[in-house]
């Protein structure tokens, strides 16, 4: 790497990557806010309206993995490039009046927006200086994160000012400027690129996640019990398992599983399923509290406008968080730093079980929150690209986010379970409800900072060297054993 080439790179690479993966944040907030108001707008029942949440997720889970791969080396940029190009049509069909069937179309393109996050850690770690990737994984995800806690007041504003086709518009607009920007400052890669895409790997993820994902958000309207949603769950485990079977076996795995279960890696995404479970707990669980009226129930009673402001203080302290995580990283190790914010998650949700009678008492759970989101999901990447092969970055980051969806689908279906148990008859919510709601979050979130303290004191190490990418003539995975 040429002198003048490292130059660019510091001034205009990590600032135009850290604007790119804002959009992420941004398409996600276009979906709770926006549901009543599509139904409304779209004159179709809330139930359908929810399918503008749930088809964004399921496209989220199941393209990731094949763009992490198609994105390696060569082929980075103009992934990168065609899944912004896809959001840009897809959040261009939400602004236009299509009707419902265009609008759910869009929204599955919009779900290509969270591919871009693992193409831009790839990115990071491939075009800056080593001293620098650090730093800029952190900026990263504390850009995700932020984008998305500030994603859902702005949203909503928008949406009370323009109606939800003006919300789609400057999601659109913003795309527009993401895609203009990575023409711009993201540079080509002469690295070379694994041969060949795992397809057949690619469909027995994507199905095996598709089903879980659809069964676990759809079990409320379809019944937890019922065939559709067992047949879905049941379905889903089993291609896992021959999911699994399969990537063992490839010669070039959509998802290298020895990679995945390296110290660190491992840690990172046994924590990313359980972290995200207790996290999404929390957020749910005080969205409804803040939304619900005395007459379904127990609630205070706030508008969707003030459950979206209260993300804006946890949009703060995750940045904060990551702050601290950083400082924390020079003294403990990542896992150590890990298992501290799911901790600090424990304390939100314990916090909003014992105080949930007042709205300031809510928002200090979900500031609590906001730290443990800063420390959990800024060490994560960090700690899986010390012992990834830069060929495999995209690979195992969209793993880890795959497991993320999963934990946050399940940790929103839980919260919902959990108070539909405990609701008062004719009544959607209790009081009891919430509390056991914030218990349950707690005792996930316990979970997941146990988990990595035993993992990390069991497989720590140093990182290992990392490996060549790998080549056409190169080994293939059952000779890299």
């Amino acid at each position: 790497m040429t002198t003048g080439q490292e130059a660019r790179e510091d001034r205009w690479v990590l600032p135009g990557i850290l604007l790119v993966t804002t959009v992420t944040g941004v398409v996600g907030s276009l979906g709770t806010p926006l549901v009543t108001g599509i139904a409304r707008t779209e004159g179709v029942s809330l139930v359908t309206a929810q399918w503008a949440i749930t088809a964004t997720l399921v496209t989220a889970a199941v393209v990731c993995p094949v763009v992490g791969r198609i994105g390696a080396g060569r082929r980075r940029r103009p992934a990168l490039l065609g899944c912004l190009v896809l959001v840009v049509v897809g959040t261009a069909l939400g602004a236009l009046p299509l009707g419902f069937g265009p609008l759910l179309v869009g929204r599955v393109l919009q779900g290509l927006a969270f591919a871009i996050v693992p193409l831009a850690f790839s990115i990071a770690r491939s075009e800056l200086p080593e001293e620098k990737v650090r730093g800029a994984v952190a900026a990263i995800s504390v850009a995700n994160v932020t984008a998305a806690g500030l994603g859902f007041p702005v949203t909503a504003f928008v949406a009370t000012v323009a109606g939800t086709k003006g919300a789609f518009g400057w999601a659109c607009a913003l795309a527009v400027a993401a895609l203009v920007v990575a023409l711009l400052v993201v540079p080509d890669s002469d690295e070379d690129a694994p041969r060949g895409v795992d397809w057949f790997g690619a469909v027995l993820l994507s199905s095996a996640t598709a089903a879980v994902l659809l069964a676990v958000t759809q079990a409320k309207a379809w019944g937890a019990t019922s065939p559709p949603t067992l047949g879905l769950l049941g379905g889903g485990v089993l291609a896992y398992g021959a999911c699994g079977w399969w990537l063992l076996r490839a010669e070039r795995p959509l998802v290298d599983l020895r990679v995945a279960v390296r110290p660190g890696v491992l840690v990172a995404n046994a924590c990313g399923l359980l972290a995200a479970l207790g996290m999404f707990v929390l957020l749910s669980v005080s969205m409804i509290l803040v939304q619900t009226t005395e007459e379904h129930g127990y609630g205070l009673g706030r508008s969707v406008a003030v459950a979206g402001l209260m993300l804006t203080p946890y949009a703060v302290t995750s940045v904060l968080g990551s702050r601290i995580a950083l400082w924390l990283g020079r003294f403990v190790p990542p896992d150590v730093v890990l298992a501290c914010g799911c901790l600090l998650f424990a304390v939100a949700n314990l916090a909003l079980a014992l105080g949930h009678d007042a709205l300031w008492k809510v928002t200090l759970a979900v500031v609590i929150g906001g730290f443990g989101s800063g420390m959990t999901f800024n060490s994560m990447p960090w700690l899986m690209v010390r012992f990834v092969p830069p060929a495999e970055t995209g690979s195992a980051l969209s793993l880890n986010l795959v497991l993320r969806f999963l934990g946050m689908s399940t940790g929103s279906a839980l919260a919902l379970a959990v108070l539909a148990a405990f609701a008062a008859s004719g009544r959607q919510t209790s009081e009891s409800g919430f509390v056991a709601g914030g218990l349950a979050g707690a005792a996930l979130s316990l979970l997941a900072a146990v988990t990595c303290l035993v993992l990390g004191r069991t497989r720590r190490t140093e990182p290992e060297t990392p490996e060549r990418i790998e080549t056409p003539t190169g080994p293939s995975a059952e000779e890299r054993v």
